[in-house]
């Protein structure tokens, strides 16, 4: 099964290179079932967040519309609770809670951190200590 990278998921999103655009929809919305690794939402998460300056809310969207797509293989139950997490704390990472998520929804808690911001807002994570 084939996988894709983060700049396939970001010219979806974006549609800012016509021609790249119609090949990442050929590839994102075809017959063939892809692989979407964690790593390349969080990373499109961080690029839609600290590149283009979008919001939480918008960025959650955009990870939603990818979710949505259905020939991908993504952990959606886990993106979906981490995107709960992203917009309900603000102050948190997508990285921590996603983290957070994928340790509760593998019953691998609790998380342990010495990041007091995120023992004290995300279920399953604890202060280390």
């Amino acid at each position: 099964m084939p996988t894709v990278d983060t700049n396939i998921v970001l010219r979806w999103l974006l549609d800012d290179v016509p021609e790249q655009t119609a090949v990442a929809e050929r590839i994102l919305n075809g017959d063939t079932r892809c692989v979407v690794p964690d790593v390349v939402l969080i990373e499109a998460v961080y690029v839609l967040e600290r590149s283009m300056l979008l919001s939480r809310t918008t960025v959650a969207q955009s990870i939603e519309a990818i979710l949505g797509l259905a020939n991908l293989e993504i952990h959606r139950i886990c993106w979906r609770a981490a995107l709960d997490d992203y917009l309900a704390h603000p102050k948190v990472s997508i990285t921590d809670v996603f983290l957070a998520a994928q340790a509760r929804d593998s019953s691998a808690l609790p998380l342990y951190t010495f990041d007091r911001k995120l023992a004290s807002q995300i279920a399953g994570a604890e202060l280390a200590g």
